[in-house]
């Protein structure tokens, strides 16, 4: 077995260099490195990273229009050399063990189709490291994104996942999908016949958003991704999928419910909101929310959010051994829920209400769908 790990990249080269630089320190090392240019910049270009690390590694690069990251996959998996490939996001660091632990696996159990988890590394920003808890935990995502706790059915994801060629070649690549082809990807695979197994120890440290606007725009677009999922595949609907939505609108109404009885707290959310539009850290207008909530909000309000902050503090300051990240995750969480409910609200209304068909979707979400790739 050869594998062949590919990589798409879109206007990203300093994140291709993290990533080629962590592939220097494999503890295994028989593997090649395709790098996919999807139609980046010039100025934005990673030929000059990949021709640095062109004596060290095993690697290819190649160009093409813009396509998305579907398409870029499909190029790579057509330039590599490998009977099994690997598929990663630019924006992943990989430990030096990976490459040893799956060769292990895949020899081991005869794997044709494997998902591995994805955590932060310890130099990561606080906020990554929030992001990262509210796109991984249990309560929050239902741990559907690479975890063994997951109360939802395992797909393995696009930031880390390996599949034999001729299951590849069998399912005809990523299909069209601008948004959730992973997703896609992974359903036409198993509805193939093949079993997604989930790796525990093939580990890739993913660094996701790095502000506030850019995380809720990127779990907008994957809860309007789901919307065209759920058509795409019926067999997939599950509940879980609308558990954001329904937090969204039950939030919402409990909101308007507090603010019409109590003018205080009104005063106080109006003044937090204009604090966080001018630019406050979203942790410290969280924080005088908090406070005026406890004083002002009704309890009926404040006693449910304050179960469900104190439950995401806890478990995030013990999973990162910090509280301020502890905190900070508390609101990444709420913008995690609201984002992705928010998102597939408005897919539900531009496909099922206004009957739009899935590239509709793509045009009217343009300016929310510059996402990792």
């Amino acid at each position: 077995m050869f594998i062949s790990l590919v990589i798409p990249v879109y206007n990203r080269p300093q994140e291709v260099r993290e990533l080629l630089e962590s592939l220097t320190h494999q503890t295994r090392r028989d593997f090649e490195t395709v790098v996919v240019e999807d139609g980046s910049a010039p100025e934005l270009s990673s030929d000059g990273v990949v021709r640095e690390y062109a004596d060290r590694l095993d690697i290819c690069y190649v160009r093409q229009p813009n396509g998305g990251p579907a398409a870029a996959r499909n190029t790579g998996a057509a330039h590599a050399h490998g009977d099994f490939l690997v598929i990663m996001d630019s924006d992943c660091i990989v430990p030096p063990g990976y490459f040893e632990t799956v060769y292990a696996e895949v020899e081991a159990c005869g794997i044709a189709f494997y998902g591995g988890p994805d955590m932060a590394a310890p130099d990561f920003s606080p906020l990554q490291k929030a992001v990262s808890y509210s796109m991984t935990s249990v309560f929050t995502t239902g741990g559907i994104r690479g975890n063994r706790r997951s109360i939802g059915k395992f797909s393995p994801r696009s930031f880390n996942l390996g599949i034999s060629r001729p299951l590849f070649e069998q399912v005809g690549g990523f299909s069209d999908m601008r948004i959730g082809e992973d997703i896609d990807f992974s359903m036409r695979v198993m509805a193939a016949g093949a079993q997604a197994w989930f790796l525990p120890d093939a580990k890739v440290c993913h660094k996701r958003r790095t502000s506030i606007r850019l995380f809720f725009k990127q779990v907008f677009v994957f809860g309007t991704a789901r919307v065209n999922l759920d058509i795409r595949h019926p067999e997939s609907r599950r509940a879980l999928f609308m558990l954001p939505s329904l937090f969204t609108i039950g939030s919402a109404a409990l909101l308007l419910a507090a603010l019409c009885t109590s003018p205080w707290f009104l005063l106080a959310v109006v003044g937090v909101a204009a604090l966080w539009a001018l630019g406050t850290p979203v942790q410290w207008g969280g924080l005088l929310l908090v406070l005026f909530g406890a004083v002002y909000a009704p309890w009926w309000f404040s006693l449910p959010f304050g179960a469900l902050m104190l439950l995401w503090f806890a478990d995030a300051s013990v999973r990162n051994r910090s509280v301020a990240i502890g905190w900070l995750a508390v609101w990444t969480s709420f913008i995690q829920l609201y984002g992705y409910g928010a998102g597939y609200l408005y897919g539900l209304w531009l496909r099922r209400v206004l009957r739009k068909d899935e590239p509709y979707t793509y045009r009217v979400t343009k300016f929310f769908s510059q996402k990792t790739r």
